[in-house]
């Protein structure tokens, strides 16, 4: 299996996980792993980091690698960043805003996948 193929299933997985975790941080139960939810999110910013530097290094897809690193950089940003925008009733908006990027990611991540 090509490293690119076992890249996306890592972050696919990483996904999963940080999912899972976000549904039990907005329910208030999981507060307690939030730093273990950051480390998962890192992970997979570095493994869509390192799909678009295989997309770079083999002058494929680099339109696409670019965008990956820089979005990868706002998911990190916004990530770090959410528990300080819109406190309050609406920070609801805030955490589907971080849901919705961070899914994002994930067919920028097997286009490089695919194309690389």
């Amino acid at each position: 299996m090509p490293l690119t193929q076992l890249l996306l299933i890592l972050l696919r997985t990483l996904a999963g996980a940080q999912v899972v975790v976000g549904i039990g941080l907005w329910t208030g139960h999981w507060y307690g792993i939030v730093g273990v939810h950051r480390t998962v999110g890192v992970a997979f910013v570095v493994t869509l980091w390192v799909l678009a530097g295989l997309a770079l290094a083999r002058r494929r897809s680099t339109g696409v690698a670019v965008v990956a690193i820089l979005w990868g950089v706002g998911v990190a940003a916004f990530g770090f960043m959410q528990q300080r925008i819109l406190p309050g009733d609406l920070h609801w908006i805030v955490r589907v805003a971080h849901l919705a990027i961070g899914v994002v990611a994930m067919p920028i991540a097997a286009l490089l996948a695919r194309e690389s």
